[in-house]
């Protein structure tokens, strides 16, 4: 029994979201490709023109809150991606708020976006993950994701 629901986000929540995810992902990348904070984040504002024109109405893309079963209080968001045509899901982002951690509201959630996807037709979800986010990668690893490429660069 999971003990989160997930429901659409509004586009004010969707807005408060964004504004979230978007400053860890900037460090993420700017630690990942050695680069400024600055070319990481003009980076992080045209991958998000390219993959939302419309925001969070594009087509395929789900923006989804985690609702407590419990209290019916936010508890984070997850934003997915499904691919009808070729059959993928692919998850962008999973983010529980930091004082809803570590109470298995991402496994919930995981699960529950699993499910949409294969519903949908999937046959595939994945995923990218920086490799110091050992977190997260002992999540995916539980889950039954594994790696099938790998990514390397070194700063010059």
């Amino acid at each position: 029994m999971t003990r989160i629901r997930l429901e659409p986000m509004t586009q004010a929540q969707y807005s408060d979201f964004m504004e979230a995810i978007v400053p860890p992902y900037v460090a993420e990348r700017a630690a990942a490709d050695h680069v400024s904070a600055e070319v990481a984040a003009r980076y992080a504002r045209h991958q998000h023109a390219r993959l939302l024109p419309e925001g969070h109405r594009t087509t395929g893309h789900r923006f989804l809150r985690m609702v407590s079963t419990d209290s019916d209080e936010s508890v984070g968001g997850v934003w997915f991606w499904i691919d009808v045509e070729n059959k993928q899901g692919f998850l962008y982002n999973i983010t529980v708020l930091p004082r809803h951690r570590r109470r298995g509201f991402a496994s919930d959630a995981l699960m529950l976006v699993q499910e949409m996807a294969r519903s949908a037709g999937c046959t595939t979800l994945g995923l990218n993950v920086f490799s110091p986010n050992d977190g997260a990668i002992a999540l995916y690893r539980k889950l039954g994701f594994s790696a099938v490429s790998s990514y390397w660069n070194k700063p010059l």
